[in-house]
């Protein structure tokens, strides 16, 4: 009967070996794959990050050229020519 034992540990055995080694390549396909996902990550933030600052610029470019039409929109209401302050608050922005 321990013959019967030994040939069922020994096939248990072999088994147990071949899935250790499938997870172990599993795991390496795993590794990779996490590498692959942070430099995914890592150039997703940096593109996020360049969108994030162009934003930044173009909503300060709008306040600005929001301004200058205001002044304009005053001037024209108020008495139609700029004033020699509207024309230097116009040119200190750089709108256009």
């Amino acid at each position: 009967m321990s013959e019967d034992y030994k040939e069922l540990v020994e096939y248990l055995d072999g088994k147990f070996n071949k899935i250790e080694g499938d997870l172990s390549d599993f795991k390496g396909e795993m590794m990779e794959f996490k590498d692959d996902m942070y430099k995914f990550q890592d150039r997703a933030l940096k593109d996020l990050e360049a969108l994030k600052q162009e934003k930044a610029i173009a909503d300060e470019q709008d306040k600005r050229k929001t301004r200058v039409l205001q002044v304009h929109n005053n001037a024209l209401i108020a008495k139609k020519v700029l004033s020699d302050k509207e024309v230097t608050e116009i040119a200190g922005l750089g709108a256009f």
